[in-house]
């Protein structure tokens, strides 16, 4: 099928023309367009008409409205994660367990302190209450712990109401049964091994073999 060129060109210019003027009464149209159902053409002309029921279909089936499209930027989903994330971790970070003091006494372990000390920096930052791990067994001690947290925060400066600090279970109570006991043992396993599954790099053999030596 043979197609002439000036008619072509015609036709283009033709659909040119069409969408330029549809884009034209898209944006004059009055503004009860967007409320929904079609504006009311005031021109009684046949090519009006089909050029304004052209604009006005592009408009709310393909352009949409952008009023209605209003898209928080992409921070606002990043920092509702984030959110998420720290609302989950502040239970574990405003915790005492019972290896951070020293078995039997109310004093802080090394990781106690360390804990103790992120703790006291971010407590007027959040109104988290402080827990402390229970021992039911000696029940005595967890309230002799308490009042050692408390007089930690007088000495700091930082004095806290002593209804903050709470004494209960863990909230993370670990694993198990029978597959919390072979977890256990396949990590007491692997540190032992790990000696011969990754050796030391030749330097620090040799000073390992210096220093054994010297001893």
């Amino acid at each position: 099928m043979r197609i002439d060129r000036n008619r072509f060109a015609w036709w283009a210019g033709a659909a040119m023309l069409s969408g330029l003027i549809a884009g034209g009464v898209a944006a004059a149209q009055p503004p009860e367009a967007s409320t929904g159902g079609e504006a009311p053409c005031r021109c009684n002309r046949p090519l009006h008409r089909m050029f304004h029921h052209t604009a006005y279909t592009l408009h709310d089936r393909f352009i949409g409205y952008p009023e209605t499209f209003i898209e928080p930027p992409l921070g606002t989903y990043v920092r509702e994660q984030m959110s998420i994330q720290v609302a989950k971790a502040d239970p574990h970070r405003y915790t005492l367990y019972r290896t951070d003091f020293l078995p039997g006494t109310d004093k802080f372990s090394p990781t106690g302190a360390a804990r103790f000390n992120l703790m006291f920096a971010r407590t007027d930052s959040s109104p988290c209450p402080i827990l402390l791990e229970w021992t039911p067994d000696r029940p005595g001690l967890t309230e002799a712990r308490k009042q050692a947290v408390l007089a930690a925060y007088q000495r700091g400066g930082r004095p806290i109401d002593p209804d903050r600090v709470r004494i209960g279970p863990s909230p993370y109570p670990g694993g198990m049964g029978t597959e919390a006991g072979n977890t256990f043992n396949s990590l007491i396993y692997r540190s032992q091994q790990a000696q011969n599954t990754y050796p030391l790099p030749p330097a620090q053999n040799a000073m390992a073999g210096t220093t054994g030596g010297t001893n």
